[in-house]
């Protein structure tokens, strides 16, 4: 099979730390040419990868986000004839600039951005059933749980004396509900996370640095062995979340690593953690204070065994190979617009 991955043009494929959609594209691209199809990935100039690679210097100097990326998927698009499907993970102008191209094209919802629901009848792939749940008017085709690369995570029984906060600092992911979580159990916390963008930085000003210190360590953005020795010797990894999580990595990357997770009962994060085995979901900060008091009698073992069997690099990518099929053969697409063009 012929196909093209066209991820972003804003960060590497794979990236080098924060960056769930490249992240995906890549270790879909790399599984995809292991079995042997003929993949073309259309990235940021600094990706790495084993498939026929396009980067365009031009549209990198590009300042405005938008823009950038409506640059590079409309150069990625002009080679479309070439493949049989696109995959593609540019949610912003992917599925405008694919309704002008004849090749099947799928789009993973990463994010949500209002210029779809001008494109309703595009095939779109949701990453968890909540997502899935809350897409309506759009042609949700199927399912397919994101993965991660078990290999770069090694589990231990040996736990040290931490909690781990690990993610943004958006009001969202509730970085000051795990330092009064942690505060209330009198514990230390980690806290990982890439420095504030401007818009988050208020929230972070007024809600997380002054609580920095002591017991509260703030250790910035964290890559490669040092996340995965972190991950591995945590007691446990608080997310409480604010909002209904399309999908969650850092659950997934904590059940690789044999370390539970303590989290809100927000969207998909019911569908990745199973409550009172891998981890416990609340509804609330008192709640969560009790949950985590509980973490040591859950196995790293069975956390380690739930990423395994469900979220490995294989079955996501045989979820997708499957809707490239369907895309394929036709069966994906809306037959007509939700809505009709106005007459004058």
């Amino acid at each position: 099979m012929r196909i093209a991955q066209l991820s972003t043009p804003h960060l590497p494929t794979p990236p080098v730390g924060y960056g769930a959609s490249e992240l995906i594209a890549s270790l879909i691209t790399e599984e995809l040419v292991r079995r042997g199809h003929e993949v073309t990935l259309f990235a940021h100039h600094a990706s790495v990868t084993s498939a026929r690679f396009f980067h365009f210097p031009e549209v990198e100097e590009v300042q405005r986000f938008d823009y950038r990326e409506l640059a590079h998927v409309s150069r990625s698009l002009t080679l479309s004839d070439e493949f049989d499907v696109i995959h593609n993970h540019c949610l912003f102008a992917g599925p405008a600039m694919a309704a002008l191209r004849r090749t099947p094209c799928l789009s993973t919802l990463h994010y949500t951005h209002p210029v779809l629901a001008c494109f309703p009848e595009h095939p779109y792939v949701a990453v968890s059933y909540a997502q899935k749940a809350v897409s309506s008017p759009l042609n949700v085709v199927g399912v397919v749980h994101n993965a991660i690369d078990l290999r770069l995570y090694h589990p231990s029984s040996v736990k040290k004396d931490y909690l781990l906060f690990l993610g943004r600092f958006h009001p969202n992911k509730g970085a000051d509900l795990a330092i009064q979580v942690a505060d209330r159990l009198g514990a230390r916390l980690l806290v990982a996370a890439p420095p504030p963008h401007p818009d988050q930085q208020a929230y972070f000003d007024e809600e997380v640095e002054p609580f920095l210190g002591h017991s509260i360590e703030y250790l910035g953005e964290v890559t490669g062995e040092q996340k995965s020795s972190l991950l591995a010797e945590a007691r446990c990894v608080l997310m409480p979340d604010r909002w209904e999580e399309p999908f969650g990595l850092v659950a997934l990357e904590a059940a690789a690593s044999g370390t539970p997770v303590v989290a809100t009962r927000k969207g998909a994060l019911q569908e990745l953690i199973v409550h009172g085995e891998t981890g416990f979901l609340v509804d609330s900060v008192e709640e969560m204070v009790g949950a985590t008091r509980q973490v040591d009698s859950l196995s790293p073992g069975r956390c380690r065994e739930h990423a395994s069997t469900n979220f490995g690099v294989s079955r996501m990518v045989d979820g997708y190979l499957e809707l490239y099929e369907q895309a394929i053969r036709g069966d994906l697409e809306r037959m007509r617009p939700a809505t009709q063009p106005a007459r004058r």
